[in-house]
């Protein structure tokens, strides 16, 4: 008998998530992105724009992470991790980006961030894949 984790929610309530917790993220990422795109100075179009189109980039990135994840074999656990690893990765180099740094710093950041988490996260499903 195989052991599975208690399902909390009913399958409609999946269903609503799959959809709102990338609208949701997306919300906050725009406007981190216009935050940093500021520097601190007063609002511009320039900036609203930005983080709206930015918003709307990562929420249709996500749900597209979302529906490839789902339609990949579970045990492909290195190709799970690094799909989300890379969203991750490029998400926020690009939000690294928009401070206005040099690209050096974005670039090893993001390469850190993203070789991180692929291997957290392949560590995860690795060692909670069925037996």
């Amino acid at each position: 008998m195989a052991h599975t984790a208690p399902t909390v929610f009913s399958e409609p309530a999946h269903r609503v998530a799959r959809w709102v917790l990338p609208v949701v993220l997306g919300v906050v990422y725009g406007n981190w992105v216009a935050v940093n795109r500021r520097h601190g100075g007063p609002i511009t179009g320039a900036d609203v724009a930005s983080g709206v189109w930015s918003a709307l980039a990562f929420t249709a990135l996500c749900i597209a992470v979302v529906q490839v994840l789902r339609r990949l074999r579970r045990d492909l656990h290195a190709l799970h991790a690094l799909l989300r690893a890379v969203f991750a990765g490029v998400a926020l180099g690009f939000l690294y980006s928009q401070t206005g740094d040099d690209i050096r710093p974005v670039v090893i950041t993001a390469l850190l961030v993203t070789a991180a988490l692929f291997l957290l996260l392949f560590y995860r499903f690795h060692t909670r894949a069925d037996a």
